[in-house]
């Protein structure tokens, strides 16, 4: 039992302590109410002061967007610093004043200074543009009054830049702000009402590899919108500069070409690498200024553009369609052997017309080839040789050999806008002029063709690549690899097969004979595309065009033996192909190679220099011109 006393005692300990823990509570709480009160009523001003004079302000920074480079390292894209006018949101500021300043200082509408000041209270985060690309007598008045206009400031930033008068200008396409409608989609990838995106070509198809991340930094400002110092707890991001694209493309090449269609009024060259698919040139003429574009043009200029009777925002190059003319008789050949219609033997003798019903067809040559073989049908490019073989063939069988060798269908190009084509088959025929409703001999002029076959420039180079590289056709493609902005490679193109062309082994040599023979033999339509040190195989053409002169095509391939260039040009209204586009092609194909003018040898010869020359030999008629197929006394059914 415990003693009374010495219980008493513990309780008395405890009364003790709780005593003191009382008085220590109350001390502290004395002391918490004291420096509040002292915070509140001593030093309230001052810190409310500082609470509407100071306070952290976010800003954007707009990463530049990845270079454009050629497959030999020739930049044909990059960025330029521009300087901008910027406002941003300001707590307690006087709009009204600051529109009236800006107006005056910056010459601008007051009504339009005041609507960005109010786009400004609608944003918690970024800055709205007031002046982009501002001079250096704006930028200097800004920053003389600074003081006087919270919110503004002058910031860098990198605009793209399209480098060598519009070389590639449909290739590479151009930049934009985002429209509403795309960033329907593109809003949840992080994109937001303006930002700048590709529109078309690669700039379109690779955006996300070539926009980067913009970056963001948090400063402590004050009541005038200066940055007084950078505000360390913020969540700022680093920028990332979007990675560089490499192209297929050969700048020099395509230089060539675009020099070349200057000349003339409108056309389109395409060049592939027969065993890679990779596209070497992609022109079209007329072009649009890219540089132009990027900077946003004015509605009345859009309107010239869009209502241009020349098209140039039309790519020609995957968009236009024209008739094949000459360079598709390689298929009505290629039909005929394989089907057994006709033999590497058989002869046609060619008169100069061909009677098919009650309708007669005219051959290019007045005065006929004589008798015609296979070889020389293409070789000289006899029209009657021609239309015999199709019209044993018939529409369908040829128009289907037309499709398994890749006409009439998209090639799979990696940017948007590739064309079709139209492969007439029976049932087009029956649904454009009703069941049985159409001559059977539309495929006369298919054999040559002409008519309603209507292909891209570049489905013609890709004819071009199939015979080539003996009946494999790749996917074309602009694409050749990504890397980072230090250099470091981190994607790479991989070459697919398209299709491979339905012709045996004997059909395809002789094939690649014949177009050897076009350009090498002394009585081929192509003289005008030999190239010094190699051999070049191709095929001439004319295409005709009801609603004016006649095009130029030509495709061809090089060197022969161990093909590493193949490309189609097409000429609008420009005559023959064998004076017109073949020295054309030449001239690419020397450029590709890197093979120097002669002396005495121009780097271009206008259609009246050319004499494509019945005086060496030569079997291309007056001036090398081919006339393309029709009945006598009209034209063909051919489609611009």
């Amino acid at each position: 039992m415990v003693p009374v006393s010495s219980g008493m005692v513990e309780i008395d300990a405890l009364r003790q302590r709780s005593r003191m823990m009382r008085l220590i509570a109350l001390a502290m709480f004395s002391i918490i109410v004291f420096k509040l009160g002292w915070l509140q009523l001593a030093r309230g001003g001052f810190y409310r002061d500082l609470s509407e004079n100071n306070y952290v302000q976010g800003f954007e920074v707009r990463a530049p967007r990845g270079l454009i480079i050629d497959r030999n390292g020739e930049i044909l894209a990059d960025n330029r610093v521009s300087l901008s006018i910027t406002l941003t949101r300001v707590r307690n500021r006087n709009d009204d004043r600051l529109a009236d300043l800006l107006a005056e200082l910056l010459a601008l509408d007051r009504g339009f200074v005041a609507e960005k000041l109010l786009e400004t209270r609608m944003r918690y985060y970024g800055a709205v543009t007031l002046v982009e690309d501002a001079d250096l007598e704006q930028v200097s008045r800004v920053e003389e009054r600074r003081s006087e206009l919270p919110g503004v400031k002058v910031e860098s930033t990198a605009k793209r830049r399209y480098l060598g008068d519009r070389l590639g200008a449909h290739a590479l396409g151009y930049v934009g702000q985002v429209s509403p409608r795309e960033l329907e989609s593109m809003e949840p990838l992080g994109y937001a009402s303006g930002d700048i995106v590709g529109k078309t070509g690669v700039e379109q198809r690779y955006e996300l590899l070539l926009r980067g991340h913009d970056g963001a930094e948090y400063w402590v400002c004050d009541a005038a919108g200066r940055e007084l110092y950078p505000f360390v707890g913020g969540p700022s991001r680093e920028i990332r500069v979007g990675h560089n694209l490499i192209l297929t493309i050969d700048a020099e090449a395509q230089r060539a070409a675009e020099a070349a269609l200057k000349n003339h009024a409108a056309g389109a060259i395409v060049a592939v690498e027969p065993r890679t698919g990779e596209v070497l040139v992609l022109a079209s003429y007329p072009a649009p200024d890219p540089n132009a574009l990027a900077e946003g043009v004015s509605t009345e200029e859009w309107r010239e553009l869009t209502s241009s009777p020349m098209h140039p925002l039309l790519n020609r190059a995957i968009q236009a369609l024209y008739p094949p003319g000459s360079p598709f008789k390689i298929v009505t050949a290629g039909a005929g052997l394989e089907t057994g219609v006709i033999g590497l033997e058989t002869q046609v003798m060619c008169r100069g017309t061909y009677k098919y019903g009650i309708r007669t067809f005219r051959c290019w040559k007045p005065g006929g080839h004589g008798l015609t073989n296979a070889l020389d049908g293409i070789v000289e490019s006899c029209d009657v040789f021609m239309y015999q073989v199709g019209a044993k063939l018939g529409v369908a069988t040829l128009m289907d050999w037309a499709e398994r060798s890749g006409l009439g269908r998209r090639t799979g190009l990696d940017i948007a806008g590739e064309a079709a084509g139209n492969v007439p088959t029976p049932a087009w025929y029956d649904r454009r002029y009703g069941k049985k409703k159409w001559s059977r001999g539309v495929v006369i002029n298919l054999s040559i063709g002409q008519g309603e076959l209507l292909v891209t420039p570049l489905q013609a180079a890709c004819l071009a690549c199939g015979i080539a590289n003996s009946g494999v056709v790749y996917t074309p493609h602009l694409f050749k690899r990504v890397e980072t902005y230090s250099g470091r490679t981190i994607g790479t193109a991989r070459s697919t097969v398209a299709y491979r062309m339905p012709y045996g082994d004997g059909t395809m040599s002789f094939l690649q004979e014949a177009m050897l023979g076009v350009v090498e033999a002394p009585n081929g339509t192509g003289k005008l595309a030999r190239v010094e040190g190699m051999q070049v195989a191709g095929k001439t053409g004319t295409a005709q065009n009801p609603h004016g002169e006649d095009h130029a095509c030509f495709i061809a391939y090089a060197p022969a033996d161990e093909p590493a260039i193949a490309l189609a040009v097409i000429i609008e209204n420009a005559g023959g192909g064998g004076a017109i586009a073949a020295p054309i092609a030449r001239q690419v194909m020397k450029a590709y190679f890197r093979i120097e003018d002669q002396p005495d040898e121009p780097a271009y010869r206008s259609p009246d220099e050319e004499t494509g020359g019945n005086g060496d030999g030569g079997a291309a008629g007056e001036n090398g011109v081919e006339r393309g197929g029709g009945e006598t006394g009209g034209g063909s059914h051919a489609e611009p």
